[in-house]
């Protein structure tokens, strides 16, 4: 069955469903790809602000056998400036990357009892690395969506995983010198050229 669909998260699906060994042979990963796992587009909530727990979603995250990447999927079409070949991400968006990796080395690689016990002795950690926000609340759809998605983290990896944070250029014929070379503090950047999926603007997906 084809699929046709429009857009970035068209795009990301498509690299990710059809390009994911030269994604990791781009990042050195000499992971098999049919033993990674994929999110797609795992959400942690859209409200915003220093108050909420919510932190937005990823575009992608891609489990493979020693790093986790964290992923964001930027195409050549998409309102983010590109300056001397870099890519300037937004503050929530880096802020996100940060935030989920205290998560991960402090939930699913931690040694708490509960999610209680986590909420209290780990909102302090959280502070002392300049971030405010709270810890998602016991029983809140946040807490139990993280819980979920770190279990899968947990049961992939036997230790605590290099997470590392990855953006993902989607581009159609564009100039090699004008394509990002770099984003954020510590982005590696792999870019896709998507022309063989193309078709009158739109991208197609088989399954």
């Amino acid at each position: 069955m084809e699929i046709l669909a429009y857009g970035e998260d068209a795009l990301t699906l498509w690299a990710l469903t059809n390009k994911l060994p030269a994604i990791l042979q781009t990042l050195k990963d000499s992971s098999d790809p049919s033993h990674c796992q994929i999110f797609f587009r795992p959400s942690f909530g859209r409200s915003g602000g220093e108050n909420s727990s919510q932190f937005g979603e990823f575009d992608f995250m891609l489990l493979a056998a020693q790093n986790l990447y964290l992923g964001e999927s930027k195409w050549q079409r998409s309102t983010e400036k590109i300056q001397d070949r870099i890519l300037a991400l937004r503050s929530e968006q880096l802020l996100r990357h940060t935030l989920f990796k205290f998560y991960v080395e402090e939930w699913a690689f931690g040694n708490y009892s509960s999610w209680h016990e986590f909420e209290s002795k780990a909102q302090p950690k959280l502070r002392q690395t300049g971030i405010v926000k709270p810890i998602a609340p016991e029983r809140s759809l946040l807490a139990a969506n993280l819980q979920t998605v770190l279990g899968v983290i947990k049961k992939h990896y036997a230790d605590l995983p290099v997470v590392k944070n990855v953006l993902l250029f989607l581009h159609n014929d564009m100039n090699i010198g004008d394509i990002p070379q770099k984003a954020g503090r510590d982005f590696e950047v792999v870019s896709v050229d998507y022309a063989e999926a193309a078709f009158e603007n739109l991208i197609r997906l088989k399954v």
